[in-house]
């Protein structure tokens, strides 16, 4: 009875390994997010390549991240900023009704690129009232709008 189990357990193990090697292997290159705003160093630095790593695990996006840069077959790469609202903005907003679309502003642009041919395969930018938000929106685009689609 332990037989059939166990290879079971083995066609299992085979058949997951050789999907993970049909995945494609994607760096995300580090890249810290530029505080757009007048006032110093009031945005918080935030590495959004951290972000979209975390964003396409959430979203179960069907990739492999590596942290090492040679043994990706893509990278991305990713420029962004942040802009919180001053003091007094926020107040006008509060006070006259238009706190709606937040205080905080982040926009970012992504690139997927081909390590070996340079072409990009995917560019996406988003504009969101964060960094998490924004990153879970090229997941889910880049997982509907690229790898679910015959290339």
């Amino acid at each position: 009875m332990k037989s059939p189990l166990i290879a079971f357990a083995l066609l299992l193990l085979t058949s997951v390994s050789g999907w993970a090697q049909t995945q494609p292997r994607i760096y995300i290159e580090p890249s810290e997010t530029v505080d757009a705003g007048n006032a110093s160093s009031k945005a918080k630095q935030v590495d959004f390549g951290a972000a979209l790593a975390g964003a396409l695990v959430k979203k179960q996006v069907p990739i492999q991240i590596v942290t090492d840069s040679a043994k990706a077959q893509w990278t991305i790469k990713t420029v962004s900023s942040q802009k919180e609202d001053s003091t007094g903005t926020k107040i006008a907003k509060l006070a006259f009704g238009g706190a709606g679309g937040g205080f905080t502003k982040f926009e970012g642009s992504i690139q997927v690129i081909d390590k070996e041919s340079t072409a990009v395969l995917f560019a996406y930018n988003v504009k969101k009232g964060n960094f998490q938000s924004a990153a879970e929106a090229f997941a889910k685009h880049f997982k509907d709008d690229y790898l679910s689609k015959p290339h």
